[in-house]
């Protein structure tokens, strides 16, 4: 299926690329909350933007009556941004090491009692066979590791060849999400990682927008299903249209 938004997409990355370093910065600083707000928000349908604004900005939370969970969620989910920021800049290279990090930080003090008990831990990879989606995808915790590494291995061989920017980071955030190697954060970690991994070619990040989690989650079981990465990465195109349609103009 022909992609209609490609060539918009195109120049909105060239508009992307031409930024001066400080005001992409400052874009940056200001997609943080909306990143963190919709990441967490389809997990949690309960979570405000005001709540999350006040936690990336300030690392705390006033009037706020709610499930403590959901702040110590969010507030991982700024801390592993600026993690996944800080490693992949230094180093564009993907590795299970970070992406057992990146998910430690994004569910770090958030484990339930039932996983705990089983012996699962933040940060490091299912010793039960989890399952997550609408599709319960999953592979066996047996075949984890090496699943994961194959998936590093790839990556990073596609970072060198340094084309199909948004093919690589749809594949990784398609993959990880397939193999679901974490006993809970899945998701959110394919999300960090997919937009770490996009800063670090040179390209915008991607809010995927609460809102559309429908389509969101029927091009991650198309993938699933058929291996087929073409509706993820139209969604992806569309997503981003989305997050900075009209703010790289000035």
């Amino acid at each position: 299926m022909a992609d209609s938004l490609k060539p918009q997409y195109d120049e909105l990355v060239a508009r992307w690329s031409a930024l001066a370093p400080e005001r992409r910065e400052e874009l940056l600083a200001e997609f943080v909350p909306d990143y963190v707000y919709n990441s967490e928000k389809i997990e949690n349908a309960e979570l405000t933007y005001a709540t999350v604004k006040q936690i990336v900005e300030t690392g705390s939370v006033t009037d706020y009556t709610g499930d403590v969970q959901l702040l110590i969620e969010t507030y991982n989910l700024k801390l592993s941004w600026d993690l996944a920021r800080v490693k992949l800049a230094e180093n564009p290279c993907l590795s299970e090491e970070l992406i057992q990090e990146a998910q430690g930080l994004v569910t770090m003090g958030t484990y339930d009692e039932k996983r705990l008990l089983a012996g699962e831990r933040p940060g490091t990879f299912k010793l039960e066979n989890y399952v997550g989606g609408p599709a319960s995808v999953g592979i066996p915790a047996a075949e984890v590791p090496r699943a994961v590494g194959l998936l590093a291995d790839d990556v990073n061989t596609y970072l060198e060849e340094g084309e199909r920017r948004l093919t690589i980071a749809a594949y990784l955030h398609a993959k990880l999400f397939d193999i679901h190697p974490f006993a809970d954060g899945n998701g959110r970690t394919a999300r960090l990682l997919m937009n770490g991994v996009l800063l670090a070619m040179g390209m915008p990040p991607i809010v995927i927008h609460a809102q559309n989690h429908a389509a969101y989650h029927a091009a991650l079981d198309v993938f699933h299903l058929e291996g087929d990465l073409g509706p993820l990465r139209r969604f992806l195109r569309s997503e981003t249209m989305l997050t900075w349609e009209g703010l790289l103009d000035d």
